[in-house]
């Protein structure tokens, strides 16, 4: 058997959560099918859309090259040349099923390519909200809550962000069409039930459905159970990318005390052209540590006593929870979405109020007062899915659906 994997950037030149996993995903699944993977790269010095091939361990990965930016709404979602290029591929490789991470930079008509064109099943892993939301996070500029999924809220949403003339018929052009890339997809693998009941609430057909935790290399991390007494000195964590919506800057506002004299945080990532304004609070007790390979993963959960994941989006099943799981690092993070679903507030971690500073503050400075009340969580690798477990369930999938 053949799978196609496509998502928009894979290590090692993207290391997000879901390039991570279709990484983990396909160098398992290549132990028993073939793999080949379809990507994109960002060189300004090549020609827009030449395409690199190039084997990566057991993997066939082809890189389409698209440095140009997304400058309109019609962009953002469609790209001719991309099309031909995976058009090229699917004729070439002759692949069984193909299954979609990502298409945000590469273009939506991708899953119309496979299934009209090429009469392939079609799997989709949700990674976040970019089927139904064109921001991904479901997002206000502003950072609050999406007010609800309409063609005038997405419009009074995307006009600030687009140079062109904005109109509603364009909204309603790009509605009507993502709404037949969702019907030209066979199966929909949900890592969380929150993001498994949107889709459902928004019109995605249960037997379409299937809830499919992430699975984890679970020989890459070692558990260690971690012992604190009344005055020891504590490290809280951040890790991943640091842009607004991931809440970096109310972790800095709760954190920026001097009474958080016995504690540290430490932020792991890579802050870009914005670490200048950030690093205006990098002092004693805040510390940039700057980005990390994800295969390092583990020297850098071992300087972590406590994580916290303080996003203003509801997140899907973030990986980094579940990595710090397995490595016996109890987590705060946020009451919503895929955050909440994985922490259990008081058992593993504690969970604050959404966007609320003070709720977070409070959550630090408790365990920072009595370090001691983390002896008593229980934090367990167990809770954490292999990812032979997942890749069993997904050839499974494939097997079904190719028959």
């Amino acid at each position: 058997m053949k799978v196609l994997q496509v998502i928009h950037g894979f290590p090692p030149h993207y290391m997000a959560g879901s390039e991570i996993y279709t990484h983990t995903l396909s160098n398992e699944l290549a132990k028993k099918i073939d793999v080949f993977v379809f990507t994109r790269i960002e060189n300004s010095y090549q020609l827009p859309y030449t395409v690199h091939d190039n084997k990566l361990g057991r993997l066939q990965v082809s890189r389409v090259n698209k440095p140009l930016q997304d400058y309109t709404l019609l962009d953002k979602y469609l790209d001719m040349k991309v099309d031909e290029a995976f058009r090229k591929l699917v004729d070439d490789i002759k692949p069984d099923i193909v299954h979609i991470g990502h298409l945000s930079h590469l273009s939506t008509n991708i899953v119309k390519i496979a299934k009209e064109e090429f009469h392939l099943p079609v799997v989709c892993t949700i990674h976040d909200f970019w089927l139904f939301c064109l921001r991904g996070q479901y997002i206000m500029d502003d950072l609050s809550l999406c007010k609800g999924w309409n063609a005038g809220n997405c419009y009074a949403c995307l006009k600030a962000k687009f140079k062109e003339h904005l109109t509603l018929r364009m909204i309603h052009r790009y509605f009507r069409h993502m709404n037949n890339v969702r019907n030209n997809i066979d199966v929909f693998l949900s890592p969380s039930m929150f993001l498994l009941d949107f889709f459902k609430s928004h019109g995605i057909s249960e037997d379409k459905l299937i809830l499919s935790r992430y699975g984890f290399d679970k020989g890459r991390i070692r558990f260690k159970k971690r012992r604190y007494s009344c005055d020891s000195q504590l490290s809280f964590g951040f890790m991943g990318r640091i842009i607004p919506s991931k809440g970096i800057k109310l972790l800095l506002d709760a954190f920026d005390l001097d009474c958080f004299d016995k504690a540290n945080l430490l932020i792991f990532g890579e802050a870009g052209k914005d670490l200048h304004f950030l690093k205006s609070r990098d002092k004693n007790s805040i510390l940039f540590k700057g980005g990390y390979n994800n295969q390092d993963v583990q020297q850098v959960l071992e300087q972590i006593d406590v994580l916290v994941v303080p996003s203003l989006w509801y997140e899907n099943s973030p990986l980094v929870i579940q990595e710090a799981f397995q490595a016996g690092v109890p987590v705060i993070t946020a009451d919503v979405g895929g955050m909440a679903e994985l922490v259990t507030d008081g058992v593993d971690g504690y969970l604050f109020k959404r966007g609320d500073m003070k709720s977070l503050r409070t959550a630090i400075k408790r365990i920072i007062d009595d370090p001691t009340i983390l002896n008593n969580l229980k934090v367990s690798p167990d809770k954490v899915r292999s990812i032979q477990d997942e890749s069993s369930t997904i050839l499974s999938i494939y097997r079904r659906l190719t028959s």
